[in-house]
C-alpha cells in the first residue's frame, strides 16, 4: 500500500513539474516528458503490472487535463509501462544504458502516436517538420532529464524494496 501511495505522489509531482516548471523554463519549444520517464522507470524496475499501473494513472491525469479524446494518453502510457516492464528481468542496479534506451525509444513511439492520432488524421501530413521541431528535441530533452530522474527513482525504489524486505522478515506482519 505504501508503494502505491508513493507511486501516486510521484506521478502527481512529475505531472505538476511537467506542466508548470518545465513548460515555463523550456528553452526550446518542447519540454521533457516526465510522466513517460516515470512510467518507463517503474515498469523497468518493478515489472509489467507496476508499469501498467504507473502508465495508466499517468495517462489518466494527462487525459483529465489535456485530452480531447478521453483515454488516448492513458492507452499509450499504459502500453509504454507494459513494454518497459517486459524488460524487468534484465534489470541491473547500476546500469543506465537499458533504461535510458527504453525511455528514448518510448518517447519516440509516444510522439509518433501523438502525431498519428492528433495531426495525421486532421490532414497535417508534414511529418518531417514535426520530427525535426518536436519529436527529436523532446526525445533529447527527455533523455537528459531521464538521466537524473531515473537515478532519483532508482534510490526511492531501492529504499522501498529494502523496507518491504525488512517488513516481510518480521514475525508480526502477515500478508
Amino acid at each position: 500500500m505504501k508503494r502505491k501511495l508513493i507511486l501516486a505522489a510521484l506521478i502527481f509531482l512529475c505531472f505538476i513539474l511537467q506542466t508548470t516548471l518545465f513548460k515555463m523554463s523550456s528553452f526550446l519549444i518542447v519540454s521533457p516528458n516526465l510522466l513517460l520517464i516515470i512510467s518507463c522507470a517503474i515498469g523497468f524496475m518493478q515489472g509489467k503490472k507496476e508499469g501498467i499501473m504507473a502508465g495508466f494513472f499517468a495517462g489518466i491525469i494527462t487525459d483529465l487535463t489535456y485530452g480531447r479524446l478521453f483515454g488516448r494518453y492513458a492507452l499509450i502510457y499504459l502500453l509504454i509501462g507494459w513494454f518497459c516492464g517486459r524488460y524487468a528481468n534484465i534489470y541491473f542496479d547500476e546500469d543506465l544504458k537499458v533504461p535510458l534506451a527504453l525511455i528514448s525509444g518510448s518517447d519516440l513511439v509516444f510522439n509518433l502516436y501523438v502525431y498519428l492520432t492528433g495531426f495525421l488524421f486532421r490532414g497535417r501530413l508534414d511529418i518531417g517538420f514535426y520530427l525535426k521541431n518536436i519529436m527529436l528535441p523532446e526525445m533529447i530533452w527527455t533523455f537528459l532529464v531521464g538521466i537524473v530522474l531515473y537515478r532519483i527513482l532508482y534510490v526511492i525504489n531501492h529504499d522501498l524494496v529494502e523496507k518491504e524486505k525488512e517488513g516481510r522478515q518480521s514475525l508480526w506482519i502477515r500478508e
